[in-house]
């Protein structure tokens, strides 16, 4: 289908008190005054950005009449039990959810969202809704979904019941099956600019404007990223471990990766959420390193000797890199040699050089 427009402006989400999604948040209001819903949407950005917040609103669109302003109603019972996860007619399916199976017990192990768990959302797709309009599934995210199971909920957004509305949440739409986005409505969520992110944590966070405005940097403009870096000060400290790791990694020997390597490694056999977690983000950083090659952004990383030169990578150089992290994560996911999967990624990673390449150079053989 055919991609709304993908721009968005700060606000407060035209009443969905959504912060920087304005433009989404208008096409779905308009969707639902004109009656013509999708039976599925795909809602695809950056983490942080704000995706499942945006399809938690829309659910709770569905179930309240509109204020006199057009707003939705916070405080409305519905609404509120939408927000606690309580309201038997929304269902979120994320990594190590709930399984219909008496042999696939609830994981907190688990790194895909399995076939189980899109059986039991056939099993709850075919029952009425109860108390909504629509019996909404939340998937959470289509990137991190089993093979089997991606195929098996192709049967669901074929044939949808009437009352079935599903809201797939992807960080990367390339690695979304094309058979799945062709039978979506998509929504492309940006970031906001980073005054107008400031801006909003002032006010919604009460944070002063210095905290603010490098809260609003430090989460490149998501504002979902940015109040979980206020809430959770343990996560800018593996942000900024990462960032650390990838800059001193960028003109570092291989023994020295392969060292690193080794370390994520035998991470990945005690806590399995985390490396992939650090994965991600080292994914965020090579996709800034790529937005400043490409001229849009001040790029990442700082030479390591004292000159506080700032690193410099092709265009080419970035995306090779962005294709090995994320070769690494999927062959982590399926149960490859944890630390072969990481060597590899190790050696396909650039070394930064002095001097940015010739725009327009080819892309190395190996981005694959």
């Amino acid at each position: 289908m055919t991609s709304t427009p993908d721009t968005t402006t700060a606000g407060a989400g035209t009443g969905w008190h959504l912060e920087g999604l304005d433009a989404p948040v208008a096409a779905l209001k308009r969707a639902i005054d004109g009656g013509h819903l999708a039976h599925a949407y795909l809602f695809h950005g950056p983490p942080g950005v704000g995706k499942a917040a945006l399809a938690n609103r829309l659910a709770q669109a569905l179930v309240t009449t509109p204020m006199a302003d057009g707003s939705i109603d916070l405080d409305a019972p519905l609404v509120r039990r939408i927000e606690a996860g309580e309201l038997p007619d929304v269902e979120r399916l994320a990594v190590g959810g709930l399984c219909d199976d008496e042999s696939e017990e609830r994981s907190a192990a688990a790194t895909v969202i399995r076939i189980c768990q899109i059986r039991r959302l056939h099993r709850l797709a075919a029952l009425a809704p109860f108390q909504s309009p629509r019996r909404v599934f939340i998937v959470d995210t289509i990137d991190d979904i089993q093979s089997e199971a991606a195929h098996a909920l192709l049967k669901v957004l074929e044939e949808p019941p009437a009352h079935v509305l599903l809201l797939l949440l992807a960080n990367d739409v390339d690695e979304v099956l094309p058979t799945i986005r062709s039978r979506c409505q998509e929504l492309s969520l940006r970031p906001m600019p980073v005054t107008d992110l400031a801006e909003a944590l002032e006010r919604r966070a009460h944070l002063p404007p210095d905290e603010a405005a490098e809260t609003a940097r430090d989460a490149r403009g998501r504002f979902g990223l940015a109040m979980q870096l206020v809430q959770d000060p343990t996560l800018r400290v593996l942000r900024e471990a990462v960032e650390a790791d990838a800059t001193r990694l960028a003109t570092a020997d291989r023994n020295v990766r392969f060292d690193y390597a080794a370390t994520l490694s035998g991470n990945w056999r005690r806590e399995r959420s985390s490396v992939i977690a650090t994965l991600d983000l080292w994914g965020e950083w090579w996709r800034d390193a790529l937005i400043g090659a490409a001229g849009l952004g001040e790029g990442v990383g700082t030479v390591q000797d004292g000159s506080e030169q700032p690193l410099r990578w092709s265009a080419a150089d970035a995306v090779r890199a962005l294709h090995a992290v994320r070769r690494a994560r999927e062959h982590l996911l399926a149960n490859v040699n944890p630390q072969l999967a990481l060597e590899v990624m190790m050696l396909d990673l650039p070394t930064a050089a002095s001097e940015p390449e010739t725009e327009g150079a080819p892309i190395a053989s190996g981005a694959g």
